[in-house]
């Protein structure tokens, strides 16, 4: 029986395993679909090429002794290899499985491990393993955008206005000219206090300023 280009391999760290007998059929799957693809030497191959975890499995044996269905001659005995693939199970580390000449190169967690008595000859021992790929997940720090800080505008506070008291003889004019420098905006005082003069004498109505009194509080705006 001619050898298979192929290998297939399963190993845990410094622990290696390859399987002495190539599986008649090695299934990858994923809950969508599968594919499967006839290889020479080694059955057929049935995979999507899809980016979810995928779930591998197959069946074989491990031969109690060398004969022409082993891939190698130096084959472990089957209590070997069956230990060796339940050490790796309960180290609940992952696994690599490889299989030489295709793509399957693939991290896995070893998710079911049974064997039984082989119908091929005395002492072979046949398994099936199910094998899911493993993918490690790091978190993805997510920057947020911080909100700008609305900062309330100032508003400008207004300067207070000065308070004056009219002394005897004083007439807008003249206090005008004495804070503004100019006599002309005798009016500026007279809106400011327009309202309080009228109280007091309501002949500003009609000579608007000309009413002022002394000891009266006028507002002299800046």
């Amino acid at each position: 029986m001619g050898k298979s280009v192929y290998q297939l391999w399963i190993s845990q760290g410094k622990d290696k395993l390859r399987f002495p007998v190539l599986p008649s059929e090695l299934e990858i799957t994923n809950n969508v679909q599968n594919e499967t693809v006839k290889v020479a030497s080694f059955g057929e191959l049935t995979f999507i090429d899809v980016p979810s975890a995928k779930q591998v499995s197959f069946t074989s044996l491990f031969p109690k002794k060398y004969s022409p269905i082993a891939e190698y001659k130096s084959i472990p005995s089957p209590e070997n290899a069956i230990a060796k693939i339940e050490r790796m199970m309960r180290s609940k580390k992952s696994v690599r499985l490889i299989v030489t000449g295709t793509k399957i190169n693939m991290t896995c967690s070893i998710e079911s491990f049974t064997h039984k008595e082989g119908s091929y000859d005395i002492g072979d021992r046949e398994f099936t393993i199910v094998l899911k790929e493993y993918k490690t997940a790091s978190p993805r720090k997510i920057k947020r955008k911080k909100k700008a800080k609305q900062t309330k505008k100032k508003r400008p506070s207004k300067t207070p206005p000065k308070m004056y008291t009219v002394k005897k003889g004083d007439t807008l004019w003249a206090i005008s000219g004495r804070f503004y420098g100019d006599s002309t905006k005798w009016r500026r005082i007279w809106n400011a206090n327009k309202l309080a003069m009228i109280k007091r004498s309501r002949r500003n109505i009609k000579q608007p300023g000309h009413w002022i009194f002394p000891g009266q509080r006028l507002k002299i705006p800046q």
